[in-house]
């Protein structure tokens, strides 16, 4: 399991095309990991992105202020993007993988023109909710382990979503499309490389039998 420390660590230590998979169970847990992620970025002079389910607009600025970011000059250059699921990834309830590419590419190619990097997140438990698993599959693995877009990217998803909505066989192809996966629990955290991944690993720390 993770230290405090051990968690900065990984976080400051994510990269231009890293790919990475957050499991959390409680909203404390995400916002911990998911805003020190974006105000990381910032403070490394990338653009960020947050593509929200569960948050707010409001609940991303209070984030990054609690991590030392002074959001208004941010907002005001067009540093910080907060769209919600339904106008980025189902649109009119239709999840398109080009699309949802071309989305990113475009983003890329704006912090790009204004001199940044990119740095995203998107909460992803809306495909569950609206039942589009397969095309998250879909759209996961076109991202590839190592995304071919020059940026970085955490896909945050809801555990207890997941749950309840019947779909634990899902975690370990997710866990296989991404470079990294973060496990965040009751039991602690934990860093898991996909090659080395086995059923039994997730259900010790999740405590869940997929």
């Amino acid at each position: 399991m993770l230290s405090t420390d051990e968690m900065d660590s990984l976080i400051q230590g994510i990269d231009t095309t890293d790919h990475v998979l957050l499991f959390y169970d409680t909203q404390e847990s995400k916002r911990r990991i998911l805003y020190s992620y974006l105000a990381e970025g910032l403070k490394q002079g990338k653009g960020i992105t947050y593509i929200r389910t569960e948050e707010t607009p409001q609940d991303v600025y209070t984030g990054l202020a609690s991590h030392g970011i002074d959001v208004e000059p941010n907002l005001a250059s067009g540093s910080i993007l907060t769209p919600s699921y339904d106008e980025f990834y189902i649109v009119d309830g239709k999840a398109e993988t080009l699309k949802i590419l071309n989305k990113w590419h475009e983003m890329s190619s704006y912090f790009q023109s204004k001199g940044l990097g990119f740095r995203a997140t998107g909460e992803v438990s809306c495909f569950f909710k609206e039942d589009k698993v397969r095309e998250l599959l879909r759209y996961e693995y076109a991202l590839h382990k190592v995304l071919y877009i020059p940026m970085d990217a955490i896909c945050a998803y809801n555990l207890k979503t997941i749950v309840e909505k019947g779909y634990t066989d899902v975690i370990m192809p997710l866990v296989r499309a991404h470079g990294k996966a973060v496990f965040t629990a009751e039991g602690g955290t934990m860093v898991l490389e996909p090659e080395n991944v086995e059923d039994t690993d997730i259900e010790r720390l999740l405590e869940i039998k997929i």
